[in-house]
Parts: C-alpha cells; sequence; structure tokens
C-alpha cells in the first residue's frame, strides 16, 4: 500500500478544515442529498462526502457505508485532495497504490474509486467520492458530472462560511452596542434631532448642546451646496463674520472648512494668526476674536461632504486626542440631521417621480387623475385616461440590453410629452407602461387627435447608439365620468382597452367597452374557481401517446393537464392555464400533476412498458419562484424508486430567454440527475441556437403550426428539415407535434425525425384508454 502523497502548506489546509466547523459533526440532509445523487448518477454502491484534517479522514456523509472516521494514512481521499484533477482508479487490484490497502483486500473491498477534491478558501479541505465493490470505467462525461457535483458540495461550504462571518459580525456588533457609553451632550442633541420640527432649529440646537457643555468653545456648522460653503448654524460668531464666509468656494488651502470640505478631511489650524490658510482672512478673525480653528468634514452615509463642522477657540489651541474624537461625533450628529432634511426631500421626490424618465409615478399621478376629476366636475368638462404600452419592450429589451431598453423608456417618455398639450400629465407606472391624463375634454376629437399625435412620435425610429430601434405603441383609452367615477375603475377600464388594443395588433387604440369588463369579470370568477380545481378533484390528466419513426413504437407519451369544470363543462386548457401561471397556482397544481405522472409510470412500466417516458410540461414559474422546490422532484423520484429517465420535463423559449443563475442551476440539476430536457414549441418564439448550446436539452419539440400546413413543396417542409438537421448535428431528438396525415408523417419520416405525436397517432386519452393503448401497441 502506497502513502498519500505530502501536501505543500499543510497546516494552513488543516486550519482551513477546521474553521469550517464540520468536523465530529451529525450529518446533514444538504449533503447527504448530494451524496445520494452521487450514487445514482453513476451506479456506485457507495459515495461519500470527507473533510481530512492532519491525522484523519472524517466522513461528513455517506450513502452505504457504516464508518464515521479513518486514519489519514488508510484513506482514499488523501491521495484526491493532493491533486487538482479528479482521482479516478478503475481497479484497484491492477493499482500498484492500492492493490494492497486494507479497504480493498478487506471490507468494504474497494475495486473502483472516483474522487474530486474539495476547495474551501482556496485548500483542499476534502473530496466527494464514489466507489464500488466492482471495476468499472469512468469516462471523461463521467468526470466533468463528478466535478459538477463538487461544485455544488463547495458551494454549500460556502454557503456555510457566509453564514458564521455574518454571525460573528452580529455578535460583534452586540457587543459594541451594549458597551458603548453615550455621553450626556450626545443624548442631547439626538433627543433635539429627534424631535426638531425644522433643520435650522436642530442645527440650532445643536451647536448651543455643544457650547453649554463645554463653554470655551465657539462652534459652527457650513452646509455645502454646489460646491459652497453655506450658513447652517453659528449664532455665537458675530453676524459680519457669519456673512463674509457665507457661500465660500471650497478648494485645498481656504480656510479651516474650506480646505477640510475639500480634502474630506479633518483640518487643525492651531494658530490663525500664521497658519498660511487663513492668510485671507486674518483680519476677520481677528476682529471676531477668534485664534484658532479646527473643521471636520460632515459626511453622509456614503461618506461624500455635506457640510462641516467647525470649533473656534479664542486662542491658539491644538485638540487632545479625546477632543478630536469628540469633533468627529459632533459632525456625525450633524450629518444625522442634514441628512434627515435631504432625506425628506429624496423621499419625496422618490414617492412622487419615476428615477428612471423623472415622469410622475404611480402616487403622483393618482393625485393627479383626482385633481382633474374633481375641475372636470366643476367646469362640467370629461377627462380622458389613457393606458400606453409600448408593443414588443421585452424582446427588445432582451435582445438589446437594459441598457438601451432604459434609453428607449427615457427617450419614450420624452416624446410622450411633446405630443401632449400643457395642461395635460404622463406619468410612467412601471415597465413600459404610462398613465397619460387629458384633462378639460369636450368631444372624442381632441382626444383623438392627441392620441395619433402620440402614436405617430412613439413609431418614429430611435437612434440609441449603436442600435437603430423601432418600437409601437397600444393605447386604451377611458373616459370620465361616462365609464366611471371613481379612479381605480377608471384605471382598470383604460388597461383593459389597451389589451383590446394590442389584440387589434398593436401600435393602435381602443376605446373601453363595457363588453371587456364583462370578459374581465369572467376572468376572475374562472380564477377563483380555480382555486379550489385541485381540492374538488376537477382536474385530470390526459396522454398523448409518442410514436418512434423507425420502431413505430410508442415508448413516450405527454401528459397533459385537463379541467372539468363541474358547471360550465370542460374548460380549455389555453384559458385556465395562463391564470395559473399569472395568479402563481400553476406551482401547486405542477406538483400535483407530477404525484399523479409518478403514481402511474411507476405502474405502467412495471405492466407493460418498461421503456416508458413521460413528458411533463414545466411553467416558468417553477425555476425562478424560489419557493417552488421544483428541484424536490428529484428527492421524490428516488424515494418512490422511479427511474429519471421515466420522466422528460418540457421547457419553454420564454425560459431560455430570460434564464438566471438560479434556473440553469435547476436545469442542471435535473439532467445531471438523468432527466431528460426537451424544448417544447420550437421555432415560434425567439429561438436562438445559442439556447442550445448553454442550456442542457435532449428533445427539441417542433411546434405543430409548422406541420399542419406541411406538404412537400410548402416552406414549412424546409423549415422542419432545417431544425432536424440542426438538431442532429447537436446530437438533440427531435418530436413532430400535431402529425394528422399520413403524407405528413411520410415526410417527417423521410427527414429523419425521430418521433411523432399527434391525432394520426393517438388522440389525448384517459388513464385507462391510454393503459388500454399500451396493451394494444
Amino acid at each position: 500500500m502506497q502513502l498519500p502523497p505530502p501536501i505543500l502548506n499543510d497546516d494552513e489546509r488543516v486550519k482551513a478544515v477546521e474553521r469550517l466547523g464540520l468536523l465530529d459533526t451529525l450529518p446533514e440532509e444538504r449533503f447527504d442529498r448530494l451524496t445520494r445523487l452521487a450514487s445514482s448518477i453513476f451506479g456506485c454502491h457507495f459515495a461519500t462526502i470527507t473533510f481530512i484534517d492532519a491525522e484523519r479522514q472524517w466522513i461528513k456523509s455517506s450513502v452505504n457505508l457504516d464508518l464515521g472516521e479513518s486514519a489519514r494514512e488508510l484513506s482514499f481521499c488523501a491521495h484526491t485532495i493532493a491533486q487538482k484533477e479528479v482521482l479516478v482508479v478503475h481497479d484497484t487490484c491492477n493499482d500498484e497504490r492500492f492493490r494492497n490497502h486494507p479497504y480493498v483486500t478487506g471490507c468494504p473491498h474497494i475495486r473502483f474509486y472516483a474522487g474530486v477534491q474539495l476547495m474551501a478558501e482556496g485548500q483542499p479541505v476534502g473530496a466527494l467520492c464514489v466507489f464500488d465493490t466492482e471495476a468499472k470505467q469512468f469516462d471523461e462525461t463521467s468526470i466533468e458530472q463528478l466535478g459538477n457535483l463538487g461544485k455544488l458540495v463547495e458551494s454549500e461550504l460556502q454557503r456555510q462560511q457566509v453564514t458564521e462571518l455574518s454571525n460573528q459580525l452580529e455578535e460583534y456588533q452586540r457587543r459594541l452596542a451594549r458597551t458603548q457609553k453615550i455621553t450626556r451632550v450626545r443624548s442631547a442633541i439626538l433627543e433635539k434631532v429627534v424631535n426638531a420640527v425644522s433643520l435650522q432649529d436642530v442645527l440650532n440646537d445643536i451647536v448651543y448642546a455643544i457650547e453649554n457643555e463645554f463653554s470655551e468653545q465657539i462652534c459652527s456648522i457650513l452646509l455645502l451646496e454646489d460646491g459652497k460653503l453655506k450658513k447652517g448654524a453659528a449664532p455665537s460668531l458675530p453676524d459680519f463674520y457669519n456673512e463674509a464666509i457665507n457661500g465660500v468656494e471650497i478648494g485645498v488651502g481656504v480656510g479651516s472648512c474650506g480646505n477640510a470640505a475639500a480634502t474630506n478631511t479633518l483640518t487643525i489650524v492651531e494658530d490663525i494668526s500664521t497658519h498660511p490658510f487663513w492668510a485671507s482672512w486674518k483680519g476677520l478673525a481677528v476682529k471676531a476674536g477668534v485664534g484658532s480653528c479646527w473643521s471636520q468634514p460632515i459626511q453622509d452615509s456614503k461618506g461624500q461632504v455635506i457640510g462641516t463642522f467647525a470649533i473656534y477657540h479664542k486662542e491658539k489651541a491644538v485638540p487632545s486626542s479625546e477632543e478630536i474624537i469628540l469633533i468627529g461625533q459632533f459632525a456625525h450628529i450633524a450629518s444625522i440631521a442634514v441628512e434627515r432634511e435631504l432625506a425628506k426631500a429624496l423621499i419625496w421626490k422618490q414617492a412622487n417621480f419615476d428615477v428612471l424618465t423623472g415622469l410622475p409615478n404611480r402616487n403622483l399621478m393618482l393625485d393627479h387623475l383626482q385633481l382633474a376629476m374633481v375641475s372636470a366636475d366643476r367646469d362640467g368638462e370629461k377627462v380622458a385616461v389613457i393606458f400606453l404600452d409600448l408593443d414588443n419592450f421585452k424582446d427588445i429589451n432582451d435582445a438589446l440590453g437594459h441598457d438601451l431598453g432604459d434609453k428607449l423608456l427615457v427617450e419614450c417618455a420624452e416624446r410622450i410629452k411633446k405630443a401632449l398639450r400643457a395642461k395635460d400629465t404622463v406619468s410612467r407606472l412601471g415597465g413600459d407602461e404610462f398613465i397619460i391624463i387629458l384633462n378639460g375634454i369636450s368631444g372624442l376629437s381632441s382626444v383623438e387627435a392627441v392620441v395619433q399625435k402620440i402614436l405617430d412620435a412613439i413609431a418614429k425610429p430611435y437612434m440609441l447608439d449603436p442600435q437603430r430601434v423601432h418600437s409601437s405603441a397600444s393605447l386604451g383609452i377611458t373616459i370620465y365620468p361616462d365609464d366611471g367615477r371613481d379612479v381605480t375603475n377608471l384605471l382598470k377600464n383604460a388597461d383593459q382597452a389597451m389589451y383590446g388594443a394590442k389584440g387589434k395588433g398593436k401600435n393602435s387604440y381602443q376605446y373601453y367597452t363595457h363588453e371587456m369588463q364583462t370578459a374581465a369579470i369572467k376572468r376572475i370568477t374562472l380564477l377563483n374557481d380555480l382555486r379550489y380545481a385541485v381540492k374538488n378533484k376537477e382536474l385530470f390528466i390526459e396522454y398523448q401517446p409518442i410514436c418512434n419513426f423507425d420502431s413505430k413504437k410508442v415508448v413516450k407519451a405527454e401528459a397533459l393537464l385537463r379541467w372539468q369544470h363541474p358547471e360550465k363543462g370542460r374548460i380549455p386548457p389555453d384559458e385556465f392555464i395562463p391564470l395559473a401561471e399569472e395568479s402563481g397556482l400553476i406551482i401547486e397544481i405542477s406538483n400535483w400533476v407530477f404525484d399523479e405522472v409518478c403514481r402511474n409510470i411507476k405502474h405502467w412500466k412495471s405492466r407493460f412498458c418498461s421503456e416508458l417516458q413521460i413528458s411533463i410540461n414545466t411553467s416558468p414559474s417553477q425555476y425562478f419562484n424560489a419557493e417552488s422546490n421544483i428541484t424536490e422532484w428529484l428527492n421524490l423520484l428516488l424515494d418512490r424508486g422511479i427511474s429519471a429517465r421515466s420522466i422528460l420535463l418540457e421547457v419553454t423559449e420564454n425560459l431560455l430567454m430570460e434564464a438566471n443563475d438560479m434556473v440553469s442551476k435547476k436545469l442542471f440539476e435535473f439532467r445531471q440527475a438523468g432527466v431528460d430536457i426537451a424544448l417544447d414549441d420550437f421555432g415560434t418564439g425567439f429561438s436562438s441556437i445559442s439556447y442550445l448550446k448553454k442550456f442542457p436539452t435532449d428533445y427539441i419539440k417542433i411546434d405543430k403550426s409548422f406541420v399542419k400546413s406541411m406538404t412537400d413543396v410548402s416552406n414549412d417542409k424546409v423549415l422542419c428539415e432545417a431544425i432536424i438537421v440542426l438538431a442532429k448535428k447537436l446530437g438533440i431528438s427531435v418530436v413532430a407535434e400535431g402529425v394528422e396525415t399520413q403524407e405528413q408523417y411520410d415526410i417527417l419520416k423521410r427527414m429523419g425525425c425521430d418521433y411523432a405525436q399527434g391525432y394520426l397517432i393517438a388522440r389525448p386519452l384517459s388513464e385507462a384508454d391510454f393503459e388500454s393503448f399500451l396493451i394494444a401497441h
């Protein structure tokens, strides 16, 4: 048996292991889940996560191994941490390092081993490994997968370190808060800061409180505005002195306060009469009776200078270390008062104006609308409320980036403002939504003139360096008091009318109608009913078989959600699924679908078709919502003894367009566990080959809209063939949806398509009918 190789700086490595705080601790599910996953992925009987200190190997998590620790020199993992590459021993009996190892010749009789080092604080602290009692081959793909699992373990270690550091910081802050003593002056000043009405009163109270406590000191607070120091509070200095320095521009060497503000540092002038900073103001200082000046910059919470706090003495003087601390504390207290006033102004602005465009936001818009309604009632006029939404803004934003998207919004806001009359207002609700209020309306002609002007302005090209961008808008119009007499209904009406305009083809406007309100009420009622559909067992699943072109055998099917309403009958999926998406109910419903599919597929695979795979449509919400726990499906598969290959997850192009790191991580977790991924409705959205390269994709599903009108001489045939060739080059299988005729089937088969789905094969079937179909086929 060969001993593990030595490691440079092993003392530092051991310290890093100890700082993790994981040695001699109880098992944790976050690690156990990963060892179970590793054992499952690589088909190994054993899997462990271990940490290695100076003398031993501590096994934090294991699968099928009844061992808590071992000597370091007996540890396979001690060899693993000594190298950056994954350590793979295909057959220990043929490896001189391990053929006589006690764990090879004795229990657990290791014949195969693969391990990857785990890094923390830049040190190899342990290993994730899988091993078995039989020799195995371990290819490059397996090595990459093991490395990826190791990264997941390292991310758990990093999360723990951050948590521990946060706890240490919180403890330090608590100790600091307990031990800090608040002086009598500080308490008095803070009380005045809290209770004072105006900034001027607060600043004067600060100065008086300090001067009362330290009678030999004269205090001055100056505020920085546009590079100049303005009088804040200096009641004990002569008026002529305050007026002389009021408005002085800051600069290096410009008095004590001017220098402090310019350099953002404490400036101490022990003797005004001899110091060069005061050369221009010596006579003024003599007349005011001051001999020294110490000035501390007043900083905001970001460290930017917002003023100065100065202490004058009648004679020349140097501050003690304690006085320097006090000056800093007094300046900080003054900053609280000044920042409070600045924050009040900023809060009001942020509460009422959009940060990006500078337009009034929803809050101020509501005030404007209320005033417009009151004015209209008084003058016997009307008010038009217009809901404007940019067309395809999300696509522009995703394609060109958020920076150019923001520039487009700013330019749109300017164009809308210029298209309005002086008495009209526009506000931004958020995103690409704007509300326009037209005051003093006497007839619809005046509304339409403004609306057309807005549409024309927005439709002109945008020169957003370096891009030339085109956009348009959809406008919904409602009239006060004709369509509604309160703000809520007016905004709701305008919103509904805007969606009506989008339905007409965009770049248009539409007035609110009562038919829109009826449709909205129907939608709300349906949503309420949907909330109880799972509980009341109104939802069910149909399964549509998918045929293999080569063998003509059905080994796949798609699970399709259906709703049988007790009063309204069957509700089409395109009506209730969007409602489930918008309301968040889709997560609960999808979990129910997964449970039902798991229950059925285990039975069907054991009885009728061992190769059967059921595809499940998944919602973007399940990947973006941190609370959806869609990856818990992997644990459910393990718990129920269902092969990961039994399930295929279908995702949409929209999900990949909007995907972030969290989405990518979830998709790769499924892929690493063995679950196949399919890209649904391929070709109907903003398809990009980069998605196929960046995200795990096992199947492409050609949308039925291409197949439906496909003939031997159609463009759809060319598109389908291009998709199939592309997929083949990338090693991706292709499923054609909507195959309804033998001609379509034959064309797709000649192209080399892998699978067919559609009415020609079978319509969606109930559980019982699908089971009969499996028996018959």
